[in-house]
């Protein structure tokens, strides 16, 4: 209908930014803007709340266990330190040392009852009474301690608690010490007699229970003390997660019991203040991401209510926007199939008739750019056409040189039976017959190895060649006749001018998802400004004819990058008088790879 097709055109005179963006405002983004931060706050103030109690409890247990614990193990060793048989026997001249020890360790045992409390490792008594030795299974003198990792740290405190680490560094514990005195009621004094040392497994004190019969605890704790040290974690990332949350809060000391942002937790901590450790509680933000989820799916059918207004109220202004696109994908389509005919223009001053504009005018140059390829393939095929027809039948060339071969076998020349051979199998390799364009390392290795066969016999052995290949040559391919030009530069140039034997290197290895094939010599090299001229021509776009020394390495280069990539190619490292090294960096491929390409 002519009124219709006219407020059409009108609509789409606009850009499709202010289309959208207009439309968008006054259909969706107000209702949903205002349901969205209701629905947001209400379920954040909800989660949030949640997670407070349930943290609460979980913290508020876990501490109140912790405590209760500690506090049972100094009562005992107040039991122990007081026990009056204990302090008889240190201070009793009349047994030997091992029977004073035995009583010792006896009372010790029945005390803390060791046997069948998992979470203590040892309780030791140590005396200080020179005069009367002890020595027993939980009893010792204070010189036999000086010799333990423990000591210095005891040293440093009158009574207390300390952290050290057994077992290879690997098993924490938590030490409690209490001193054993004997009190004089006549004089009122106290004489300390020697300690009581507590070892307790933090692996054990510490570790979380698991709720709700669960196999795993669903939280994590560190327990560190007041100068930052860490004394136990559950937590892989301890580290990372403490210096972030002592970062975050500085020198003050965030309250007890409220929740933290930290990393990729939600954290609380709790103080133990008579023991000067602090617990920092560490809970996955995935647990709150979940309650978070389950609320979510409460107000799903409110919100697909309003998004089945919203895509209502789209479909009526969409109908015309859409056939305008649809046009616009079927010019896509045909192109596609290779018909690169220009159709009519999609009329309109907006985004979707300007990329209609572009992509018409990209048809144009690329029907131009295929012809001129089209033409370019018949000059190269032209090209190689004259180059085949001024070959040497290679059959006559394999005919003549087993001629030669028959010929030095006769005269007992052996030397030139071998060259006659390895040449042979160079020029076979060279035209490319029983070869493909990849070939695997071992059949290019073999190549070179006739080659270098045939130059030692013209250099007169002035120079060796060690191959070090860590790789299976037999499962890596790689462009065709890409070593020799590399390997004859080295000859000639770096190792043909030397007055004493020279040596060659070729090395194999992949690293970092790369083939990297390294040949290198200690020959005469390259001062630093021919090793950029050479960089720069070998990289170069064009050739120049001037600079035909280098003409092979510059062909393998371009041959690297264009079947492979611009990051792989040949990189060059030279001193002068030191030797020069040429490293190919190739892709892996391997096996079938080589086939599909």
């Amino acid at each position: 209908m002519p009124g219709e097709e006219k407020r059409m055109k009108l609509i789409h005179s606009k850009p499709i930014f202010v289309q959208l963006v207009v439309f968008s405002l006054l259909i969706s983004l107000i209702p949903i803007l205002i349901i969205g931060t209701f629905l947001f706050r209400k379920l954040e103030t909800m989660v949030v709340d949640e997670m407070v109690n349930y943290h609460a409890q979980i913290t508020s247990q876990y501490t109140k266990n912790i405590e209760e614990k500690l506090e049972q193990y100094q009562k005992s060793l107040r039991f122990i330190s007081d026990n009056t048989m204990i302090l008889n026997t240190l201070a009793d001249r009349s047994q030997n040392p091992y029977a004073r020890g035995e009583t010792i360790s006896e009372e010790v045992t029945k005390s803390l009852l060791l046997e069948k409390n998992s979470e203590i490792r040892n309780c030791m008594v140590y005396s200080m009474v020179k005069e009367n030795p002890v020595y027993g299974n939980r009893a010792s003198m204070i010189e036999e301690a000086g010799r333990e990792v423990w000591y210095p740290k005891e040293e440093a405190l009158e009574e207390g608690w300390f952290s050290y680490f057994v077992l290879g560094n690997e098993e924490p514990l938590l030490s409690i010490v209490k001193k054993v005195e004997s009190l004089d009621t006549d004089n009122l004094t106290r004489t300390q007699l020697g300690i009581v040392k507590l070892d307790v497994y933090m692996t054990k004190l510490f570790a979380p229970a698991p709720l709700n019969d669960e196999s795993e605890a669903t939280y994590d704790v560190i327990v560190y003390s007041e100068d930052s040290e860490i004394l136990y974690s559950t937590a892989g990332d301890t580290e990372s997660v403490l210096r972030a949350y002592l970062k975050q809060h500085g020198k003050k000391n965030p309250k007890s019991g409220s929740l933290q942002a930290v990393n990729t937790y939600v954290v609380e901590q709790k103080d133990l203040d008579n023991y000067g450790m602090k617990l920092l509680f560490l809970f996955d933000n995935k647990e709150v991401l979940g309650r978070r989820a389950e609320i979510q799916w409460m107000v799903l059918p409110l919100v697909g209510a309003l998004i089945l207004i919203i895509i209502g109220c789209s479909y009526i202004y969409s109908r015309g926007f859409s056939s305008r696109i649809a046009l616009l994908l079927q010019k896509f389509r045909t192109a596609e199939t290779g018909n690169l005919t220009i159709q009519a223009p999609i009329e309109g001053k907006d985004e979707v008739a300007e990329l209609d504009r572009q992509f018409t005018h990209m048809l144009l140059k690329l029907d131009e750019l295929i012809k001129k390829n089209y033409i370019q393939q018949l000059e190269n095929k032209e090209t190689q056409l004259r180059n085949l027809q001024l070959q040497i039948n290679p059959h006559f060339l394999y005919n003549t040189l087993e001629t030669i071969s028959s010929i030095a076998a006769v005269k007992q020349v052996f030397v030139v039976c071998d060259m006659c051979q390895k040449l042979g199998e160079i020029f076979r390799y060279s035209l490319g017959k029983d070869y493909g364009e990849r070939v695997t390392l071992e059949q290019e290795l073999t190549h070179i190895k006739n080659y270098v066969f045939i130059q030692k016999i013209r250099y007169g052995n002035r120079f060796e060649v060690f191959y070090n290949i860590e790789v299976d040559d037999q499962k890596y391919y790689l462009p065709r006749f890409i070593l020799q030009p590399i390997v004859e530069n080295a000859i000639v140039h770096g190792l043909g001018e030397l007055t004493s034997t020279g040596t060659l290197e070729l090395i194999a290895y992949e690293r970092e998802g790369m083939l990297c094939i390294c040949i290198e010599d200690d020959g005469m090299g390259m001062d630093n400004q021919r090793v950029e001229e050479l960089r720069a021509y070998i990289n170069s776009a064009k050739a120049d004819k001037k600079k035909n020394k280098s003409i092979g390495i510059r062909n393998v280069n371009q041959r690297i990058k264009l079947s492979c990539g611009e990051q792989y190619g040949i990189f060059i490292e030279s001193k002068p008088y030191q030797g020069s090294r040429f490293t190919l960096r190739l892709p892996v491929i391997k096996g079938g790879e080589a086939d599909e390409t």
